[in-house]
Protein backbone atom coordinates (compact mmCIF):
# COMPACT_ATOMS: atom_id res chain seq x y z
CA UNK A 1 0.00 0.00 0.00
CA UNK A 2 1.28 3.45 -0.94
CA UNK A 3 -0.26 6.60 0.57
CA UNK A 4 -0.04 10.04 -1.05
CA UNK A 5 -1.17 12.67 1.44
CA UNK A 6 -2.58 16.17 1.02
CA UNK A 7 0.67 17.72 2.31
CA UNK A 8 2.93 15.89 -0.14
CA UNK A 9 3.46 19.12 -2.11
CA UNK A 10 5.00 20.69 1.00
CA UNK A 11 7.43 17.85 1.65
CA UNK A 12 8.36 17.90 -2.04
CA UNK A 13 10.55 20.93 -1.32
CA UNK A 14 12.70 18.90 1.07
CA UNK A 15 15.87 17.41 -0.36
CA UNK A 16 15.22 14.14 1.46
CA UNK A 17 11.82 13.76 -0.18
CA UNK A 18 13.24 14.59 -3.60
CA UNK A 19 15.95 11.97 -3.18
CA UNK A 20 13.52 9.30 -1.98
CA UNK A 21 11.11 9.91 -4.86
CA UNK A 22 13.88 9.64 -7.43
CA UNK A 23 15.13 6.41 -5.88
CA UNK A 24 11.59 5.04 -5.80
CA UNK A 25 11.16 5.75 -9.50
CA UNK A 26 14.60 4.29 -10.27
CA UNK A 27 13.76 1.14 -8.32
CA UNK A 28 16.85 1.74 -6.21
CA UNK A 29 15.31 2.14 -2.76
CA UNK A 30 17.03 -1.00 -1.48
CA UNK A 31 20.30 0.00 -3.14
CA UNK A 32 20.04 3.45 -1.52
CA UNK A 33 19.46 1.83 1.86
CA UNK A 34 22.46 -0.45 1.38
CA UNK A 35 24.57 2.54 0.32
CA UNK A 36 23.60 4.45 3.44
CA UNK A 37 24.44 1.43 5.61
CA UNK A 38 27.81 1.08 3.86
CA UNK A 39 28.47 4.78 4.47
CA UNK A 40 27.74 4.33 8.18
CA UNK A 41 30.10 1.35 8.32
CA UNK A 42 32.79 3.37 6.55
CA UNK A 43 32.31 6.26 8.98
CA UNK A 44 32.61 3.87 11.92
CA UNK A 45 35.78 2.35 10.44
CA UNK A 46 37.25 5.80 9.80
CA UNK A 47 36.43 6.90 13.35
CA UNK A 48 38.06 3.75 14.73
CA UNK A 49 41.20 4.47 12.72
CA UNK A 50 41.28 8.10 13.83
CA UNK A 51 40.78 7.08 17.46
CA UNK A 52 43.58 4.55 17.12
CA UNK A 53 45.90 7.18 15.68
CA UNK A 54 45.06 9.52 18.54
CA UNK A 55 45.66 6.77 21.08
CA UNK A 56 48.88 5.89 19.29
CA UNK A 57 50.12 9.45 19.63
CA UNK A 58 49.06 9.66 23.25
CA UNK A 59 50.67 6.33 24.14
CA UNK A 60 53.88 6.96 22.21
CA UNK A 61 55.59 8.31 25.34
CA UNK A 62 54.48 5.26 27.29
CA UNK A 63 55.71 2.91 24.57
CA UNK A 64 59.07 4.67 24.47
CA UNK A 65 59.39 4.41 28.25
CA UNK A 66 58.51 0.72 28.27
CA UNK A 67 60.81 -0.01 25.34
CA UNK A 68 63.74 1.71 27.06
CA UNK A 69 63.12 -0.05 30.40
CA UNK A 70 62.68 -3.43 28.73
CA UNK A 71 65.93 -2.87 26.86
CA UNK A 72 67.77 -2.04 30.08
CA UNK A 73 66.56 -5.17 31.88
CA UNK A 74 67.10 -7.33 28.81
CA UNK A 75 70.74 -6.28 28.73
CA UNK A 76 71.14 -7.69 32.26
CA UNK A 77 70.57 -11.20 30.86
CA UNK A 78 68.77 -12.21 34.03
CA UNK A 79 68.92 -15.91 34.92
CA UNK A 80 66.17 -17.81 36.75
CA UNK A 81 66.48 -17.21 40.53
CA UNK A 82 69.77 -15.46 39.86
CA UNK A 83 69.62 -13.11 42.84
CA UNK A 84 69.01 -15.92 45.35
CA UNK A 85 71.64 -18.23 43.85
CA UNK A 86 74.23 -15.48 43.45
CA UNK A 87 73.67 -14.16 46.98
CA UNK A 88 74.25 -17.60 48.44
CA UNK A 89 77.39 -18.15 46.34
CA UNK A 90 78.72 -14.72 47.32
CA UNK A 91 78.18 -15.38 51.02
CA UNK A 92 79.98 -18.71 50.72
CA UNK A 93 82.91 -17.29 48.75
CA UNK A 94 83.25 -14.24 51.00
CA UNK A 95 83.57 -16.53 54.02
CA UNK A 96 85.49 -19.34 52.32
CA UNK A 97 88.60 -19.07 54.51
CA UNK A 98 86.59 -19.33 57.69
CA UNK A 99 84.55 -22.20 56.29
CA UNK A 100 87.64 -24.18 55.24
CA UNK A 101 89.36 -23.52 58.54
CA UNK A 102 86.32 -24.57 60.55
CA UNK A 103 85.88 -27.73 58.49
CA UNK A 104 89.54 -28.65 58.97
CA UNK A 105 89.33 -28.01 62.68
CA UNK A 106 86.34 -30.30 62.88
CA UNK A 107 88.26 -33.01 61.00
CA UNK A 108 91.17 -32.63 63.41
CA UNK A 109 88.92 -32.97 66.42
CA UNK A 110 87.18 -35.97 64.97
CA UNK A 111 90.12 -37.93 63.56
CA UNK A 112 93.49 -36.23 63.22
CA UNK A 113 94.52 -35.42 66.80
CA UNK A 114 95.97 -38.03 69.11
CA UNK A 115 92.99 -37.58 71.40
CA UNK A 116 90.49 -37.29 68.57
CA UNK A 117 86.97 -38.56 68.87
CA UNK A 118 87.70 -41.57 66.70
CA UNK A 119 90.80 -42.42 68.78
CA UNK A 120 88.83 -42.17 72.01
CA UNK A 121 86.02 -44.19 70.49
CA UNK A 122 88.46 -46.89 69.33
CA UNK A 123 89.83 -47.15 72.86
CA UNK A 124 86.31 -47.59 74.27
CA UNK A 125 85.47 -50.18 71.61
CA UNK A 126 88.58 -52.19 72.42
CA UNK A 127 87.85 -52.15 76.15
CA UNK A 128 84.19 -53.17 75.74
CA UNK A 129 85.14 -55.89 73.26
CA UNK A 130 87.20 -57.59 75.96
CA UNK A 131 84.46 -57.12 78.55
CA UNK A 132 81.82 -58.58 76.26
CA UNK A 133 83.65 -61.90 76.57
CA UNK A 134 82.89 -61.73 80.27
CA UNK A 135 79.33 -60.46 79.83
CA UNK A 136 77.61 -61.05 76.47
CA UNK A 137 75.01 -58.39 77.30
CA UNK A 138 77.58 -55.75 76.26
CA UNK A 139 77.45 -57.01 72.67
CA UNK A 140 74.48 -54.74 71.80
CA UNK A 141 76.26 -51.72 73.22
CA UNK A 142 79.36 -52.61 71.27
CA UNK A 143 77.27 -52.79 68.07
CA UNK A 144 75.95 -49.29 68.72
CA UNK A 145 79.50 -48.02 69.13
CA UNK A 146 80.43 -49.62 65.82
CA UNK A 147 77.59 -47.69 64.18
CA UNK A 148 78.76 -44.45 65.81
CA UNK A 149 82.28 -45.10 64.56
CA UNK A 150 81.02 -45.60 60.99
CA UNK A 151 78.92 -42.42 61.08
CA UNK A 152 81.76 -40.35 62.50
CA UNK A 153 84.02 -41.53 59.71
CA UNK A 154 81.31 -40.50 57.19
CA UNK A 155 81.23 -37.06 58.80
CA UNK A 156 85.01 -36.79 58.48
CA UNK A 157 84.92 -37.78 54.80
CA UNK A 158 82.10 -35.27 54.14
CA UNK A 159 83.96 -32.41 55.86
CA UNK A 160 87.10 -33.12 53.89
CA UNK A 161 85.16 -33.07 50.60
CA UNK A 162 83.38 -29.86 51.64
CA UNK A 163 86.66 -28.11 52.45
CA UNK A 164 88.24 -29.17 49.19
CA UNK A 165 85.24 -27.99 47.13
CA UNK A 166 85.12 -24.46 48.52
CA UNK A 167 86.34 -21.96 45.91
CA UNK A 168 88.56 -19.22 47.26
CA UNK A 169 89.06 -17.31 43.98
CA UNK A 170 89.31 -13.61 44.86
CA UNK A 171 88.68 -12.51 41.26
CA UNK A 172 85.45 -14.45 41.17
CA UNK A 173 84.39 -12.78 44.40
CA UNK A 174 84.95 -9.37 42.83
CA UNK A 175 82.83 -10.31 39.80
CA UNK A 176 80.06 -11.56 42.05
CA UNK A 177 80.04 -8.33 44.04
CA UNK A 178 79.96 -6.28 40.85
CA UNK A 179 76.99 -8.29 39.57
CA UNK A 180 75.15 -8.01 42.87
CA UNK A 181 75.72 -4.26 42.97
CA UNK A 182 74.34 -3.92 39.42
CA UNK A 183 71.22 -5.92 40.25
CA UNK A 184 70.71 -4.00 43.49
CA UNK A 185 71.08 -0.56 41.88
CA UNK A 186 68.71 -1.51 39.02
CA UNK A 187 66.13 -2.85 41.47
CA UNK A 188 66.40 0.31 43.58
CA UNK A 189 65.93 2.42 40.44
CA UNK A 190 62.64 0.74 39.61
CA UNK A 191 61.59 0.33 43.25
CA UNK A 192 61.41 -3.45 43.29
CA UNK A 193 63.25 -6.20 45.11
CA UNK A 194 66.29 -7.57 43.23
CA UNK A 195 64.70 -11.01 43.16
CA UNK A 196 61.63 -9.51 41.37
CA UNK A 197 63.50 -7.99 38.41
CA UNK A 198 62.68 -10.89 36.09
CA UNK A 199 58.96 -10.62 36.94
CA UNK A 200 59.10 -6.87 36.33
CA UNK A 201 60.61 -7.44 32.89
CA UNK A 202 57.83 -9.89 31.98
CA UNK A 203 55.19 -7.42 33.19
CA UNK A 204 56.59 -4.59 31.06
CA UNK A 205 56.75 -6.85 28.02
CA UNK A 206 53.05 -7.70 28.47
CA UNK A 207 52.16 -4.00 28.80
CA UNK A 208 54.04 -3.15 25.62
CA UNK A 209 52.40 -6.01 23.73
CA UNK A 210 48.98 -4.78 24.88
CA UNK A 211 49.77 -1.26 23.68
CA UNK A 212 50.91 -2.49 20.29
CA UNK A 213 47.81 -4.67 19.91
CA UNK A 214 45.39 -1.94 20.99
CA UNK A 215 46.64 0.60 18.46
CA UNK A 216 47.03 -1.51 15.35
CA UNK A 217 46.53 1.48 13.08
CA UNK A 218 47.62 -0.40 9.98
CA UNK A 219 44.94 -3.07 10.38
CA UNK A 220 42.30 -0.42 11.03
CA UNK A 221 43.43 1.50 7.95
CA UNK A 222 43.01 -1.65 5.86
CA UNK A 223 39.50 -2.14 7.28
CA UNK A 224 38.66 1.49 6.55
CA UNK A 225 39.84 1.19 2.96
CA UNK A 226 37.77 -1.97 2.48
CA UNK A 227 34.62 -0.32 3.85
CA UNK A 228 35.19 2.75 1.66
CA UNK A 229 35.64 0.55 -1.41
CA UNK A 230 32.35 -1.23 -0.67
CA UNK A 231 30.59 2.11 -0.21
CA UNK A 232 31.98 3.47 -3.49
CA UNK A 233 30.90 0.37 -5.40
CA UNK A 234 27.34 0.72 -4.12
CA UNK A 235 27.29 4.51 -4.50
CA UNK A 236 28.52 4.35 -8.09
CA UNK A 237 25.85 1.81 -8.97
CA UNK A 238 23.28 4.06 -7.29
CA UNK A 239 24.54 7.10 -9.19
CA UNK A 240 24.16 5.29 -12.49
CA UNK A 241 20.55 4.36 -11.77
CA UNK A 242 19.79 7.87 -10.55
CA UNK A 243 21.21 9.51 -13.69
CA UNK A 244 19.17 7.28 -15.95
CA UNK A 245 16.00 7.72 -13.90
CA UNK A 246 16.45 11.50 -13.55
CA UNK A 247 16.39 12.03 -17.30
CA UNK A 248 13.35 9.83 -17.85
CA UNK A 249 11.46 11.12 -14.82
CA UNK A 250 12.06 14.76 -15.78
CA UNK A 251 10.59 14.16 -19.22
CA UNK A 252 7.54 12.32 -17.93
CA UNK A 253 6.76 14.87 -15.21
CA UNK A 254 7.09 17.70 -17.73
CA UNK A 255 4.51 15.88 -19.85
CA UNK A 256 2.11 15.47 -16.92
CA UNK A 257 2.54 19.15 -16.02
CA UNK A 258 1.38 20.01 -19.51
CA UNK A 259 -1.82 18.01 -18.92
CA UNK A 260 -2.34 19.99 -15.68
CA UNK A 261 -2.64 23.36 -17.46
CA UNK A 262 1.04 24.16 -17.12
CA UNK A 263 1.80 24.36 -20.81
CA UNK A 264 5.38 25.35 -21.56
CA UNK A 265 6.52 24.43 -18.05
CA UNK A 266 9.59 22.25 -17.72
CA UNK A 267 10.79 20.01 -14.93
CA UNK A 268 14.34 18.74 -14.44
CA UNK A 269 16.34 16.86 -11.83
CA UNK A 270 19.89 18.09 -11.30
CA UNK A 271 22.53 15.71 -9.92
CA UNK A 272 25.65 17.45 -8.60
CA UNK A 273 28.74 15.58 -7.48
CA UNK A 274 29.60 16.07 -3.82
CA UNK A 275 33.09 17.10 -2.73
CA UNK A 276 33.05 14.27 -0.20
CA UNK A 277 31.14 10.98 -0.30
CA UNK A 278 27.78 11.51 1.38
CA UNK A 279 25.53 9.44 3.59
CA UNK A 280 23.07 8.90 0.72
CA UNK A 281 25.39 8.75 -2.25
CA UNK A 282 28.00 10.77 -4.07
CA UNK A 283 25.69 13.44 -5.46
CA UNK A 284 23.16 15.99 -4.30
CA UNK A 285 19.70 15.90 -5.86
CA UNK A 286 17.66 19.01 -6.59
CA UNK A 287 14.37 19.42 -8.43
CA UNK A 288 14.28 22.34 -10.85
CA UNK A 289 11.28 23.86 -12.57
CA UNK A 290 10.54 26.51 -15.16
CA UNK A 291 6.89 27.37 -14.50
CA UNK A 292 6.45 29.24 -17.78
CA UNK A 293 7.79 28.99 -21.29
CA UNK A 294 10.96 30.98 -21.84
CA UNK A 295 12.01 31.03 -18.20
CA UNK A 296 15.11 29.31 -16.88
CA UNK A 297 15.11 26.33 -14.58
CA UNK A 298 15.34 27.24 -10.90
CA UNK A 299 15.01 25.29 -7.63
CA UNK A 300 11.47 24.10 -7.09
CA UNK A 301 11.10 25.72 -3.65
CA UNK A 302 12.04 29.16 -5.00
CA UNK A 303 9.84 29.53 -8.06
CA UNK A 304 6.68 27.44 -7.71
CA UNK A 305 3.49 28.98 -6.30
CA UNK A 306 1.19 27.01 -4.03
CA UNK A 307 -1.09 25.93 -6.86
CA UNK A 308 1.81 25.11 -9.15
CA UNK A 309 3.49 23.12 -6.40
CA UNK A 310 0.31 21.11 -5.85
CA UNK A 311 0.08 20.25 -9.55
CA UNK A 312 3.79 19.39 -9.78
CA UNK A 313 3.42 17.19 -6.70
CA UNK A 314 0.44 15.40 -8.21
CA UNK A 315 2.26 14.93 -11.51
CA UNK A 316 5.16 13.45 -9.58
CA UNK A 317 2.89 11.15 -7.58
CA UNK A 318 1.08 9.95 -10.66
CA UNK A 319 4.32 9.14 -12.48
CA UNK A 320 5.86 7.46 -9.43
CA UNK A 321 2.70 5.46 -8.86
CA UNK A 322 2.91 4.06 -12.38
CA UNK A 323 6.06 2.18 -11.44
CA UNK A 324 4.90 1.26 -7.93
CA UNK A 325 5.07 -2.38 -6.93
CA UNK A 326 2.24 -2.07 -4.39
CA UNK A 327 -1.30 -3.10 -5.41
CA UNK A 328 -3.14 -0.31 -3.59
CA UNK A 329 -2.65 3.46 -3.89
CA UNK A 330 -4.33 5.94 -1.56
CA UNK A 331 -4.60 9.62 -2.52
CA UNK A 332 -5.66 11.73 0.46
CA UNK A 333 -6.89 15.13 -0.82
CA UNK A 334 -3.99 15.51 -3.23
CA UNK A 335 -6.18 17.91 -5.22
CA UNK A 336 -6.11 20.55 -2.48
CA UNK A 337 -5.78 24.07 -3.94
CA UNK A 338 -6.90 22.92 -7.39
CA UNK A 339 -10.20 23.39 -9.19
CA UNK A 340 -11.93 23.86 -12.52
CA UNK A 341 -10.67 22.10 -15.62
CA UNK A 342 -7.47 21.02 -13.87
CA UNK A 343 -9.55 19.14 -11.30
CA UNK A 344 -11.21 17.24 -14.14
CA UNK A 345 -7.81 16.33 -15.57
CA UNK A 346 -6.75 15.08 -12.14
CA UNK A 347 -9.82 12.90 -11.97
CA UNK A 348 -8.98 11.41 -15.35
CA UNK A 349 -5.38 10.80 -14.27
CA UNK A 350 -6.51 8.94 -11.15
CA UNK A 351 -9.09 7.03 -13.20
CA UNK A 352 -6.33 5.89 -15.56
CA UNK A 353 -4.26 4.71 -12.60
CA UNK A 354 -7.28 2.75 -11.44
CA UNK A 355 -7.02 0.62 -14.57
CA UNK A 356 -3.77 -0.86 -13.22
CA UNK A 357 -4.07 -0.54 -9.44
CA UNK A 358 -6.66 -0.35 -6.73
CA UNK A 359 -6.92 3.41 -6.21
CA UNK A 360 -8.63 4.96 -3.20
CA UNK A 361 -9.11 8.73 -3.33
CA UNK A 362 -10.38 11.11 -0.66
CA UNK A 363 -11.60 14.31 -2.31
CA UNK A 364 -13.94 17.28 -2.00
CA UNK A 365 -13.97 18.02 -5.74
CA UNK A 366 -16.91 16.71 -7.81
CA UNK A 367 -14.72 16.61 -10.94
CA UNK A 368 -12.44 14.10 -9.18
CA UNK A 369 -15.14 12.18 -7.33
CA UNK A 370 -17.19 11.60 -10.47
CA UNK A 371 -14.31 9.65 -12.01
CA UNK A 372 -14.54 6.91 -9.40
CA UNK A 373 -16.05 3.51 -10.08
CA UNK A 374 -17.26 2.99 -6.50
CA UNK A 375 -18.10 5.60 -3.88
CA UNK A 376 -18.23 5.74 -0.09
CA UNK A 377 -19.39 8.62 2.03
CA UNK A 378 -17.34 9.55 5.10
CA UNK A 379 -19.36 11.47 7.67
CA UNK A 380 -19.10 12.65 11.25
CA UNK A 381 -21.81 13.00 13.87
CA UNK A 382 -21.96 13.79 17.56
CA UNK A 383 -23.28 11.14 19.93
CA UNK A 384 -23.37 11.59 23.71
CA UNK A 385 -20.65 14.20 23.66
CA UNK A 386 -18.39 12.23 21.32
CA UNK A 387 -17.69 12.78 17.63
CA UNK A 388 -18.08 9.55 15.68
CA UNK A 389 -16.85 8.93 12.14
CA UNK A 390 -18.55 6.50 9.82
CA UNK A 391 -18.19 5.30 6.25
CA UNK A 392 -20.95 3.89 4.09
CA UNK A 393 -21.14 2.70 0.47
CA UNK A 394 -23.36 4.66 -1.90
CA UNK A 395 -25.78 3.21 -4.42
CA UNK A 396 -26.39 4.73 -7.85
CA UNK A 397 -28.96 7.27 -6.68
CA UNK A 398 -26.93 8.28 -3.63
CA UNK A 399 -23.89 8.80 -5.84
CA UNK A 400 -25.81 11.30 -7.96
CA UNK A 401 -27.03 13.12 -4.86
CA UNK A 402 -23.55 13.40 -3.33
CA UNK A 403 -21.94 14.63 -6.55
CA UNK A 404 -24.78 17.13 -6.94
CA UNK A 405 -24.28 18.31 -3.36
CA UNK A 406 -20.55 18.79 -4.05
CA UNK A 407 -21.50 20.80 -7.15
CA UNK A 408 -24.26 22.97 -5.76
CA UNK A 409 -24.13 23.04 -1.98
CA UNK A 410 -26.94 22.22 0.46
CA UNK A 411 -29.90 23.16 -1.79
CA UNK A 412 -30.04 20.74 -4.67
CA UNK A 413 -31.66 21.71 -7.96
CA UNK A 414 -32.74 19.61 -10.85
CA UNK A 415 -29.95 21.19 -12.88
CA UNK A 416 -27.24 20.12 -10.45
CA UNK A 417 -28.74 16.62 -10.28
CA UNK A 418 -28.70 16.34 -14.05
CA UNK A 419 -25.16 17.70 -14.19
CA UNK A 420 -24.02 15.19 -11.57
CA UNK A 421 -25.67 12.31 -13.40
CA UNK A 422 -24.06 13.43 -16.65
CA UNK A 423 -20.60 13.58 -15.06
CA UNK A 424 -20.97 10.09 -13.60
CA UNK A 425 -22.29 8.65 -16.85
CA UNK A 426 -19.54 10.25 -18.91
CA UNK A 427 -16.79 8.91 -16.68
CA UNK A 428 -18.42 5.49 -16.39
CA UNK A 429 -18.34 5.21 -20.18
CA UNK A 430 -14.61 5.86 -20.12
CA UNK A 431 -13.92 3.01 -17.67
Amino acid sequence: MDIHGQHAHQSLMKSETQRQLLDAYAGSTTLARDTHKAWQEWQAARQARQDAERMSRESEVERERLTWQIGELTELNLLPDEWTTLSQSHTRLANSAELVQSAQQAVDVLSENDDSCLSQLAHVQSRLSKLSNLDPRLSDTLSLLDSVDAELREVVYSLRDYASDIDQDANQLVEMERRLDLLMSTARKYRVQPADLADKLADWQQQLAALEASVDVEALSVAEAASLARYRALAEALSGKRRQAASELSERISGEMGRLAMGGARFAIELSALAEPGAHGMESIEYLVAANAGTSLRPLAKVASGGELSRISLAMQVVISQVASVPTLIFDEVDVGIGGRVAEVIGHMLRDLGQRYQVLCITHLPQVASCGKHHWQVSKREHKGQVLSSIAPLDAEQRVLEIARMLGGVELTQTTREHAAEMLASNAAAL
